[in-house]
């Protein structure tokens, strides 16, 4: 079982292929499928407009290549080192194929100025090779710490 968190808080980007926040990438050939255990935003500041949160993913499996970007560690879900894992973790990349909305993580109330989390069920969400998870916004860009938990089985 894997983990990785941004290390700073983060914006998020709305649907798009240039994707910003936490962005946790399986490369085309892996072998593996992503196994989403856990899924979590928190905001650093809470925006001025009512907003959410939302898990992505592409729309389509891509063959392109692994995107550059900017990576976050990954680490063993158990707290030491990971090794042999397939996954990529971003915090800036440009994406092969455009992302959906899949489901939500966090909304903001902006009557009470906080946001409320939302469980994504553990299992529920697969990244197969040429896919990934993005945190993503709908209405108002997000300024927060994403983390995920995955495991990775043989396809």
């Amino acid at each position: 079982m894997y983990a990785t968190a941004n290390q700073a808080a983060k914006l998020t980007t709305a649907i798009s292929t240039t994707a910003t926040g936490l962005i946790l990438y399986n490369p085309w050939g892996s072998g593996k499928r992503l196994i989403l255990v856990d899924a979590r935003f928190i905001y650093s500041t809470i925006p001025a407009a009512a907003g959410a949160v939302m898990l992505s993913m592409p729309a389509t499996v891509s063959s392109a290549a692994t995107p550059l970007g900017t990576a976050e560690p990954i680490k063993s879900a158990s707290g030491g080192a990971a090794s042999g894992h397939v996954a990529r973790a971003f915090t800036i990349a440009t994406l092969p194929v455009v992302n959906v909305f899949v489901a939500p993580i966090t909304v903001v109330e902006i009557a009470t100025q906080s946001g409320s989390p939302v469980p994504v069920p553990e299992g529920a969400y697969h990244a197969v090779p040429g896919t990934y998870f993005h945190f993503s916004h709908i209405t108002t860009a997000a300024t927060g710490i994403g983390s995920y938990i995955w495991v990775e089985v043989p396809e």
